[in-house]
């Protein structure tokens, strides 16, 4: 089959699995998935890995746009009120996922570097999937200001975490001298602060760029061109400067959302024009999972899932607590954060190249629980958010997870 028969399949069985999962009460984003499932070389191979391959770009805008909308959490006059809290607890929740699996996997008799890399990559939150439910929803409350802000946090800190990660154990296999320390240390810290300060600062200035442009644009049609070139530059340019396209789209949109007057008929275009671009992404992410690598969890998979699990839970529950947050983000939080996706594949890739001796083991568990996770993060995030009463669902429209 070719690229643009795929594609018009993946549109029409998304609308119709999108319709089918509400019979089921689960978010439309968990259809869209098993439709890709179904499609993809996992099952019926409708869409090949040819077509995975050549379809990648439309999924490149679709994060990037995604992203871009989630970095419109970081408005300051917002963020000012509550980004202390949400920074506390984000760390919380964050530090305490990655040592219990980070523990387990010492436990299991897994190499420290193992270990490390591993607890790194369970701080990651899928921020796709996440925002999907929550607009499907039309949710609003406290625990969805505080999960959007969060979602974004965390892939923050996962990258942090994988940087210093990676630099010890660069550190460590690099010790063979002053000259070699400092050397070691170079190529180590340099990753980290470009990746960061880097991204950042080529999202300020593409949002700069879009800012000053959009108070020029009036028309629809023209928002969109003035909004796809700016996303296509970003991740483009994020590709080729070796930055994170998800941290240069968040500042994107937070750019853009702090320094204009003209950002809300932008994002209410964004919202009406996008979901094709939902869907597809949606789609082509489920038809890119491996099925058969679930049976190869085995117990240290086991543990990554449980552990990761119990940590957001455990910590987005102690943290609330301590902080002193509203009693729906103390009780349904943890379960919000359950999904993973993006950057943890893309971790695992990064692995693959950097740690070539500890990519089979990291790879095998990372992928194997991004298939579980991508399944059942959206529709505990759904429950979450219903059963806090913030959805235009009634509170006793239960899910079964």
């Amino acid at each position: 089959m070719n690229e643009l028969s795929s594609l018009g399949l993946i549109l029409l069985l998304a609308l119709g699995a999108g319709h089918l999962v509400k019979f089921a009460r689960v978010p439309e984003v968990s259809g869209y998935l098993v439709a890709g499932i179904v499609l993809g070389p996992s099952v019926l191979g409708w869409v090949s890995e040819q077509n995975l391959t050549a379809l990648e770009i439309l999924s490149e805008v679709a994060l990037g746009l995604i992203l871009f909308s989630v970095g419109t959490v970081f408005e300051l006059s917002r963020f000012r009120r509550v980004g202390r809290q949400v920074l506390l607890l984000t760390l919380v929740e964050s530090a305490l996922a990655a040592t219990i699996v980070s523990a387990g996997m010492l436990f299991l008799g897994q190499s420290w570097k193992t270990a490390l890399l591993l607890g790194a990559v369970a701080v990651a939150t899928a921020p796709a999937s996440t925002l999907m439910v929550v607009r499907e929803n039309d949710s609003a409350g406290p625990l969805t200001d505080s999960l959007l802000a969060i979602i974004a946090l965390n892939n923050i800190y996962c990258i942090i975490a994988f940087s210093l990660v990676g630099s010890a154990i660069d550190l460590a296999s690099g010790l063979d001298g002053p000259a070699s320390l400092l050397s070691t240390l170079y190529v180590s810290l340099y990753p980290l602060a470009w990746q960061l300060v880097g991204s950042v600062a080529l999202g300020f200035l593409v949002g700069t760029l879009l800012a000053a442009w959009a108070s020029k644009v009036t028309e629809t049609g023209e928002t969109l061109i003035l909004l796809g070139g700016a996303i296509l530059l970003c991740v483009g340019l994020s590709r080729v400067l070796d930055l994170s396209p998800l941290v240069a789209s968040m500042a994107v949109g937070a750019t853009m959302v702090n320094f204009t007057r003209h950002s809300g008929p932008l994002f209410d275009t964004l919202s009406r024009t996008d979901p094709p671009f939902y869907a597809i992404f949606f789609v082509l992410a489920g038809a890119d999972l491996d099925l058969g690598l679930v049976g190869s969890l085995g117990l240290a998979g086991v543990v990554y899932l449980l552990g990761r699990a119990g940590g957001k839970l455990l910590g987005a529950r102690l943290g609330a607590e301590w902080l002193g947050f509203e009693p729906a983000v103390k009780r349904f939080l943890g379960l919000a954060l359950m999904a993973q996706a993006g950057l943890a594949v893309g971790l695992v890739i990064t692995i693959q190249r950097r740690f070539a001796d500890l990519a089979p083991t990291v790879s095998t568990i990372v992928l194997a629980s991004v298939v579980v996770y991508e399944i059942v993060g959206p529709i505990s995030t759904r429950y979450a958010l219903v059963r806090a009463g913030e959805t235009r669902l009634p509170q006793h429209d239960d899910l079964v997870i």
